[in-house]
């Protein structure tokens, strides 16, 4: 196995070694132009790795790729990438029924769809029993009699659906070549097997392939089969002997080293290490080269595989490509000439004239529109404006004049330099042919059946680009800087009666530079619409009813006439033929440039008519050619887009995805407002579609056509949606459009519900406040009522305050009256009993001097009257009533607070009350001050009082 694979590796660099050496040489004449379609797939268009190494296709058309990456899928919504565990290389892919078989290294499965839509993975190597792997990759896979065989280079792998086991093989093998009812492999040695049920059994006379690999085997014919080798060229095999095939081609596919063989129809083809795609007939007969020089993106052919339409898929060592034969376009890009940009042709005499930016060409053309044999005009190098076909004649305006091409060579008609054109005019009854130049305005005239210069127009020397008359002789200029001019010839058109520049004042306001006539109308291609000379008024006004009518294609930047009625239309990536009669339009034909891999030559946008069939497209590196009748043949899509995928998210990790459009209006959460669509076209994988979509309710207007399949539109407000997708025909014309309606829900705040809630909350928190104003108010008021009725309070308190000051000031006065009556009646009492006792005491001192002169009877009843005054009861009870007036309930707080006193006590208290002093106090108890010392320490003592507590102090507080 490490033997063959060093030989595979060993053959691509001697390969490389030997293109360096021998392209040049082996590039032929055939291979001067390519005129089939490519649809190239870069890395960057697919997301996987640049080699390609095998291709598949299923029932579906859906196609399969085997890449560096892993699984390429691609189909009608684009191409998808699905990696196997571990990221490996598919080396090998075969679709078979529902399911797509892949190997890789060390590992071999199958792929289905699961309920998602995606591809997901199935390993079988787990079925393998007793047998270890040793760097073994699955190069190919094939299904042979309801059997599928894994091949490796060192072992072959049966499967039948329920078990694996290796094969019996006689050493390391090469790939696995399937032709018909026949399945063969190779020996590493050369020699050639057939595996007929699990046995390998050798094919005699193979021997002669030992030093070199068998990379095909296809079916000639009947008879014959066909080895395609690398480095040995081609063979028939009748069943006996192996022949060489010598082709025409033989030589150049030795040196390219074929790798891949194919048959599609009656055609072979031929995938090289070095040099592209070789295609032959069934006779050998070279057909066509495709390579990295005229079509493809490389030349190391790594798989080929033909769709069911017989266009041919082609894998690479770096992209993929899809050849489409049956393309309504064929596109020539010179490669050996270099004729460059082209602006101009015309079918003349069976040939094909190309005006070019370097000259005039000729080609031969076929009855199949197909052309060859490039040749160069003599003496026609430089700018080529124009060809046409005048009166049998083909003219030429070049940079150094107007000629007319007569058997290969140049006629000069008129010297000026820079014819542009040729415009038909009348004067009177003489026919005459107007040229705008680089300097003036030539008229030609017809001499000997020859239209050739006879004088300039007087009056207006200017370099105008287009040229159009009006239905009242108008002639109307187009200069490509300084805009629009108006020119009134005279009656012979030899001088100019009037020129006027075009403005405003004639309802000129936007930059215009080219006239075209349409409808026998001249029209004036605008920014965004089509304006038309209004000849009676002398004014441009919007051409309002064929804007209309030619929808995107109203902001045409060119009009190029086919016949009376039918025009071709150029606007930006489109071209349009429409048949244009009697102020009705209808779109016959749509073709988008990109597409076929063209592009018009910008600003010099044009479009011949070779014929009734053929329509010659300008181009920037060549030229293209439609073929009307072909496109006609082509079946008609007439369904809208299929809406393939669905996928909504809240934009955070939750995502949901639907397999198929809803049949009715969806409503959504207003929380999943990210949303993925994918659509696909009926049209087979491969062919580039075109899609124009909107979303009514969020954008306005339809986006361009683009190949984009899949849209997706973020953060949507909550509202009702239609999404809507449309594609082309072959022919270009709309299709009936695809439609999914949705509905984004408003989140539960602004639903129905939540506004009647907000409603009732509103309601009651109106209601809330109202009655919480009211309340506030009656609080208000309350609290003002309060306040008067407080400070009326205030007020009647403070006048009975003042009342009972004054009554206080009153019972003050009369207290203080009553203690004044109560001092001087103590007074007068404590002056009495004092006066008595000085009478007891004196009256003592004459006893004591008289003796017995003063009876002690009289002595005893005068001392005892004396005593009985002193201590009246009159007197205190006297003193009581007064006190009591003037200190109401302080002999009733006493005793209640102290029961234990003595009725002595209570006067003493009194006494004390009027701070009275002990020595005021003696007379009125009618004890001594001593006497009255002891009284009051047996009162504090009753009292309870603190030997700090000062006693006529606590008495005058209580």
């Amino acid at each position: 196995m490490k033997l063959a694979f060093f030989h595979y590796n060993w053959i691509i660099f001697t390969g490389t070694l030997l293109v360096n050496v021998c392209f040049l040489a082996s590039v032929n004449r055939l291979c001067a132009e390519s005129h089939i379609s490519v649809n190239s797939y870069k890395k960057a268009d697919y997301g996987g790795g640049n080699q390609n190494w095998d291709i598949s296709i299923n029932e579906k058309g859906v196609v399969f790729v085997a890449n560096n990456a892993g699984l390429l899928v691609l189909d009608g919504s684009g191409t998808h990438l699905y990696k196997i565990p571990g990221n490996q290389i598919i080396r090998s892919v075969a679709a078979i029924g529902d399911r797509v078989y892949t190997g890789s290294f060390e590992e071999f499965g199958y792929w289905q769809l699961n309920e998602s839509t995606a591809w997901e993975y199935h390993s079988l190597v787990s079925l393998l029993k007793n047998f270890d792997f040793h760097n073994e990759e699955i190069w190919s896979i094939v299904q042979h009699k309801n059997k599928i065989y894994f091949q490796s280079f060192g072992a072959i792998f049966y499967y039948d659906q329920q078990t694996i086991e290796p094969l019996q093989i006689p050493g390391s093998v090469l790939f696995l070549l399937q032709c018909g009812e026949h399945l063969y492999t190779q020996h590493v040695q050369g020699k050639l097997y057939e595996i007929i049920d699990k046995q390998l059994i050798g094919v005699s006379g193979s021997e002669i392939f030992s030093q070199t690999e068998i990379k095909t085997i296809l079916a000639l014919d009947h008879n014959n089969l066909l080895i395609g080798t690398s480095s040995k060229g081609l063979f028939k095999y009748n069943g006996s002997n192996f022949e060489p095939w010598k082709t025409e081609i033989n030589a150049s596919l030795i040196e390219s080293t074929v790798n891949k063989g194919l048959r599609i129809g009656n055609n072979l083809v031929f995938g090289t290490i070095l040099n592209g795609v070789f295609i032959m007939d069934m006779t050998g007969k070279a057909i066509d080269h495709f390579h990295s020089g005229n079509s493809l993106q490389n030349n190391t052919i790594l798989a080929l595989k033909s769709d069911t339409d017989g266009n041919l898929w082609v894998g690479m060592d770096k992209g993929i490509d899809y050849l489409s034969f049956n393309t309504p376009i064929d596109v020539y890009h010179e490669t050996e000439l270099n004729i460059g940009m082209v602006y101009t042709a015309a079918l003349y005499n069976n040939e094909l004239y190309v005006g070019t930016n370097q000259g005039v060409y000729y080609y031969s053309l076929n009855g199949d529109g197909l052309v060859d044999d490039c040749r160069f005009l003599p003496n026609s190098q430089g700018q080529v404006w124009f060809l046409k076909k005048i009166s049998g004649k083909l003219y030429c305006g070049m940079n150094s004049g107007t000629y007319v091409i007569e058997n290969h060579n140049l006629i000069r008609v008129c010297d000026v330099s820079g014819g542009y054109n040729l415009v038909n005019a009348r004067a009177g009854n003489k026919e005459l042919y107007l040229q705008s130049t680089y300097y003036s305005i030539v008229v030609f005239e017809k001499n000997e059946n020859i239209w050739e210069k006879s004088h300039l127009l007087d009056g207006f020397v200017a370099p105008v680009r287009y040229l159009e008359m009006d239905h009242l002789g108008n002639i109307l200029l187009g200069h490509s800087i300084t805009g629009l001019y108006l020119l009134q010839p005279d009656a012979t058109y030899r001088s100019s009666a009037m020129v006027k520049k075009i403005g405003e004042p004639e309802g000129l306001f936007f930059p215009a530079s080219r006239v075209c006539k349409v409808d026998n109308r001249i029209v004036i291609p605008g920014s965004d619409s089509l304006y038309q000379w209004d000849a009676i008024h002398g004014k441009i006004v919007p051409f309002t009813e064929l804007n209309i009518q030619l929808g995107d294609f109203k902001a045409s930047k060119n009009i190029i006439p086919v016949s009376d009625d039918q025009y071709w239309m150029v606007n930006g990536k489109e071209a349009g033929l429409f048949e244009i009669r009697f102020g009705k339009a209808r779109l016959i034909y749509r073709i988008i440039p990109e597409a076929f891999g063209i592009e018009l030559v910008e600003n010099n946008e044009n479009i011949v008519a070779l014929n009734d069939s053929l329509h010659l497209i300008c181009i920037e590196n060549g030229f293209a050619i439609l073929n009307i009748h072909k496109m006609n043949q082509l079946t008609e899509l007439t369904g809208p887009p299929v809406i393939k995928k669905i996928t909504i998210s809240n934009g955070d990790n939750e995502i949901k995805t639907y397999s198929k459009p809803w049949e009715s209006q969806k409503s959504l959460k207003n929380v999943f407002n990210n949303i993925r669509i994918t659509f696909a076209s009926e049209e087979p994988v491969g062919k580039k579609n075109y899609f124009r979509y909107q979303l009514q309710g969020f954008e306005s207007d339809w986006n361009e056509w683009e190949t984009t399949s899949t849209v997706t539109y973020n953060r949507l407000p909550p509202g009702e949606y239609k999404f809507r997708v449309k594609t082309l025909t072959n022919k270009g014309i709309e299709t009936d459009t695809s439609v999914l309606s949705f509905e984004i829900l408003q989140p539960w705040y602004l639903t129905y519900f939540a506004f009647f809630v907000y409603f009732i909350l509103t309601i009651t928190f109106v209601s809330l406040i109202r009655t919480n104003y009211k309340r506030r108010r009656w609080r208000h008021q309350e609290q003002a009522l309060k306040l008067e009725n407080e400070k009326m309070r205030a007020l009647k308190d403070k006048a009975e305050a003042e009342m009972i000051k004054v009554a206080n000031e009153r019972l003050q006065s009369v207290v203080s009256l009553k203690n004044m009556e109560l001092a001087k009646n103590t007074m007068s009492i404590i002056r009495k009993n004092e006066a008595l006792i000085e009478v007891k005491d004196e009256i003592g001192k004459q006893k004591e001097e008289l003796g017995y002169r003063l009876p002690n009877k009289y002595f005893d009843n005068i001392v005892r009257l004396i005593d009985k005054n002193i201590t009246s009861d009159h007197d205190w009870e006297i003193f009581e009533s007064h006190f009591d007036q003037a200190h109401e309930n302080f002999f009733k707080k006493l005793k209640a607070q102290y029961p234990d006193l003595t009725p002595h006590d209570f006067r003493l208290c009194a006494y004390l009350k009027l701070n009275l002093s002990s020595k005021e106090i003696a007379p009125l108890l009618n004890i001594t001050i001593r006497g009255v010392e002891e009284k009051r320490y047996r009162l504090r003592k009753r009292l309870n009082l603190a030997s700090d507590q000062g006693l006529t102090e606590f008495i005058m507080k209580f």
